[in-house]
């Protein structure tokens, strides 16, 4: 390269300069080219040497004269000597179009002595004569480093002694003027700062690029193989040499390694970011440590220039392959269960399956397995916690963005690592691509994980910077396990596998009406562990009413000890998605003898119809009430129209039912008929259309009669501690006014005082008696069945007591039937399986005489569900009501008093 044209790359002194030709297939070629017959200040090199005067202001001219300039050379002698060459260097022409020498330009302005021909024997410059007269000009008008001395004949690099973090505090958040002195490789450089002369090591946050030589090898480690440049490693220093090299440039300091290299970016004239370019041309990987330093701004335009450079498989991504998902990259799907704050399984509707899903680079705190014996590590369960609360049960859309196999993890070796978002708001649900929050940045945002620094050919989460920002928030705010602090050690009682201990806490969990509770596992689709945050216990509870069929039972080393029942399964997964670990609401009504507590529960943090669960796995047809105990709980008329409404639906359970079939075998003849109790009398009036009767048909009502008037000459008017606990049958002391008797009752609430409200079975009437009134029943009394049946009137519309003339329907009931021998028929069940029914005395229906009385009046409802053999029934209570409609009695009085929409 004897001549030619080339562009000023670097300025090594004020007489020296580095010129490159242009790039064909890689890096192009260089020439050191020092400026013929000219010798300039010594410059300093290493702190061992010292400046010449005017050395820095000499190589401050030419640098700032020539660098990055295209110019024209030539070669005019070489000294093989000291292996230099030495020419002459035409900037590019003028206003007047003209090309000046270099030479002369640096002999002009005095920044250089020109050689005499005595000192010229190996060759001199072609403008040799031009240059002496130019300095003989420069050295009168003391130009240059002829000049009277001044900071800059004397300014000098500080080799030695840079604090890192002493800078970046100084400097953070400003701009600070420097020149690029070296460049190690395309994202590694030394600087000078220019306000303190200061040389440092400076790297572009974010961004690694190929190394020339590897890193040298810490002390005491053996040393580091010589393996020669990576590749590209050339390329992507030559491209940032180009762009900063001896360049004014302004730096954002930005963060500091622990070896004290400062990190941040270079703000560079043409308004170009050296670290997007870099990545952009594939010549360097995000480097996601160091991109922590930057802003949110700054790594998204790293990041998609990144993803440039992959899909075009530039450079150092030239052999990168997308990775091949055996997932669908998108899935709608909703969050049945948490395994920890990193972890979950989402139900996919669209494919009817659970997939578990890893968070995409983050790891959270790891929990524990008890059957190894391994703990929870400090806030393990805090951050499961924590995204329980967030995201379970909620809809979410699932990108899943890469995959690894663990051997180890046996059935789920493939582990699929996604973002995941919840549902957009209200507000946004209906603009296109827009996303809730993503849950992985709200579990690093409350410190109860940490962002996985990936190897730069790993695969990481598409919202990585998102993740970064979010930890440096947290960090920042000592939030979680960022605080310092220890993570709180959770205790609580487990009473899954202890029945004593389980039985010794039902009276704490039986006094309270509403329990709270979170859903820990899911054994069938009606039995579930439960944890009680109140009490900080562990229970077993079973949905009460209802059974349904069993899923797959396995034994020891997961081998099949039971297949499962048809719609086992399905009955346990409905569970599992509906109310695993979810909220929610409890009644515990008593337990058996495995300690499993049962009553009904509810969803949705409501005890409401809607929400009762044993009604919604009915609805389904994934269960069947239990006709044994059913009775037991207060809601079996609901369970019992759920499970009529699956049948009619033919769901699940209940596809081949056949309702034709199931009602001939209940009824195998013909219904021609009501039921008719030819012997009853009243025990309890409850108001004008409800009531319980005793059917005296046989003698079992007096058997049970004399059977507690032994009971109570036997024990006496003294009570007897024992458990008292809700639905439990006991014996209670009750005057009725011809002497205190023990009665046979059902406890249907507990009193903190140990009182208990309860409903004497064998008549109805419901009271309140303290501790002392109440004892075990002996198992000679157990054994006869409830006494008393409750009733309403049929084809009646109910009158609570406390409407108007509802006293006077439930007095004129007294005066008219009490202690009168009477017969009932049978009309059917009501929906709270009561005994609709019409009562007769000596003949003459009861039922008659109050709607005569206007004290009550017919249900139109009813009235459009007649039986044929109903319908004199029926005739003579409409009958009866227009006759008190004439005489406007009572209701009547002003008119017609029934609704419109009591029609329909």
């Amino acid at each position: 390269m004897a001549s030619g044209t080339a562009t000023v790359k670097a300025v090594i002194s004020g007489d020296t300069l580095v010129l490159v030709g242009a790039a064909t297939n890689g890096p192009p070629p260089e020439l050191v080219l020092t400026l013929a017959s000219l010798q300039a200040p010594r410059l300093a090199r290493s702190a061992e040497q010292t400046n010449e005067p005017y050395a820095w202001a000499s190589r401050e001219f030419l640098r700032k004269t020539a660098i990055g300039k295209t110019v024209r050379f030539k070669v005019e002698y070489r000294v093989g000597a000291i292996n230099r060459d030495f020419g002459s260097v035409w900037l590019p022409a003028n206003a007047r179009g003209v090309e000046e020498n270099l030479c002369v330009i640096v002999a002009r302005e005095g920044y250089a002595k020109v050689k005499t021909v005595e000192q010229s024997r190996d060759g001199a410059c072609a403008d040799h004569e031009k240059m002496l007269k130019v300095e003989e000009v420069a050295i009168s008008q003391k130009k240059g480093m002829y000049k009277d001395t001044d900071e800059l004949s004397n300014a000098t690099v500080k080799w030695t002694g840079a604090d890192g973090e002493s800078l970046v505090a100084e400097y953070k958040g400003k701009l600070v003027p420097a020149i690029v002195e070296s460049v190690r490789d395309g994202a590694a450089m030394r600087v000078i700062l220019r306000p303190t002369m200061q040389i440092v090591n400076f790297g572009l946050a974010g961004v690694q690029c190929p190394r020339i030589a590897p890193p040298a090898a810490a002390p005491g480690a053996p040393p580091v193989e010589a393996t020669g440049p990576a590749p590209y490693s050339r390329e992507a220093k030559h491209f940032t040499e180009m762009r900063l090299l001896h360049r004014d440039v302004e730096l954002k300091l930005e963060g500091v390694d622990k070896y004290g290299n400062l990190y941040g970016s270079v703000v560079h004239s043409s308004g170009r970011n050296i670290s997007v370019e870099l990545l952009k041309q594939g010549l360097g990987k995000m480097a996601d440590w160091s991109s922590a330093f930057t802003s949110s701004a700054a790594r998204t335009a790293m990041r998609n220039a990144e993803k440039e450079a992959k899909a075009a498989n530039l450079r150092v991504w030239k052999d990168y392959q997308a990775p091949v998902l055996q997932s669908e990259k998108h899935l709608h799907a909703t969050i049945v269960e948490v395994i920890s704050g990193d972890c979950v399984v989402v139900y996919v509707p669209e494919k009817a399956e659970e997939k578990r899903i890893y968070l995409s680079s983050l790891r959270a705190p790891r929990i524990g397995n008890a059957r190894r014996n391994e703990p929870n590590a400090p806030f393990a369960l805090d951050a499961k916690e924590f995204l329980r609360n967030r995201a379970i049960g909620k809809n979410v859309t699932v990108e899943v963005e890469y995959e690894k196999t663990n051997p180890s993890l046996g059935e789920n070796a493939l582990m699929t690592f996604a973002s995941i978002f919840l549902e957009p708001s209200a507000a946004k649900k209906n603009v296109p691509g827009a996303k809730g929050a993503n849950i992985a940045v709200d579990v690093v945002a409350a410190g109860f994980a940490e962002v996985v620094r990936h190897r730069p050919d790993e695969e990481k989460s598409g919202y990585y910077d998102d993740l970064v920002t979010a930890e440096t928030k947290a960090q920042t705010q000592k939030k979680g396990m960022h605080s310092g602090k220890e993570s709180p050690e959770r205790r609580f009682t487990d009473l899954c596998f202890d029945a004593t201990k389980a039985k010794q806490y039902l009276p704490f969990l039986t006094r309270e009406k509403v329990i709270r509770a979170v859903v820990e596992y899911i054994y069938s689709g009606t039995r579930v562990k439960l944890f009680v945050p109140k009490e900080n216990c562990m229970i077993n509870f079973v949905v009460a009413g209802i059974k349904c069929p069993q899923p797959t039972r396995f034994g020891g080393q997961g081998v099949i000890a039971a297949a499962a029942e048809p719609f086992g399964e399905e009955s346990k997964m409905f569970t599992k998605r509906t109310i695993m670990q979810r909220n929610v609401i409890i009644e515990i009504e008593d337990m058996d003898r495995g300690g499993n507590a049962f009553g009904p529960l509810f969803i949705n943090g409501a005890k409401e119809d809607r929400n009762n669960f044993g009604s919604l796995l009915l609805s389904e047809g994934l269960a069947w009430v239990d006709a044994f105990s059913i009775e037991r709980t207060n809601s079996s008329a609901l369970l019992q129209r759920s499970e009529d409404a699956a049948k009619q639906a033919k769901k699940n359970y209940w596809k081949n039912y056949d309702a034709q079939a199931a009602a001939a075998k209940a009824a195998p003849s013909n219904r021609k008929a009501d039921d008719v109790l030819a012997v009853v009398k009243l025990s309890e009036i409850v108001d004008g259309t409800h009531f319980f009767i005793q059917n005296h048909a046989d003698r079992t009502c007096a058997q049970v009669e004399e059977k507690m008037k032994e009971f109570t000459r036997l024990h006496g008017p003294n009570g007897k501690a024992f458990e008292v606990r809700r639905n439990g049958i006991c014996a209670g002391l009750f005057d009725d006014g011809n002497g205190p008797l023990w009665n046979r009752a059902r406890i249907e609430y507990v009193h903190p005082d140990g009182s208990a409200r309860l409903r004497f079975i064998d008549y109805g009437n419901v009271a309140t008696l303290p501790a002392n009134r109440l004892r075990p029943l002996d198992a000679n009394v157990i054994q006869f069945p409830p006494q008393a049946k409750e009733c309403v009137f049929g084809f009646i519309k109910p009158l609570p007591a406390t409407e108007e003339f509802g006293h006077d329907a439930a007095q004129m009931l007294g005066e008219v039937a009490w202690g009168h021998t009477l017969s009932a028929r049978v009309h059917g069940t009501d929906d709270q399986n009561r005994l609709k029914v019409s009562l007769y005395k000596n003949n003459q229906s009861v039922s008659e005489t109050l709607l005569e009385a206007g004290v009550l009046r017919t249900d139109r409802k009813a009235l459009k569900h007649v039986a044929p053999y109903q319908q004199a029934v029926v005739d003579g209570l409409v009958k009866a009501q227009d006759a008190a409609k004439k005489k406007r009695v009572c209701m009547w009085r002003y008119g017609d008093v029934e609704s419109d929409d009591e029609k329909f």
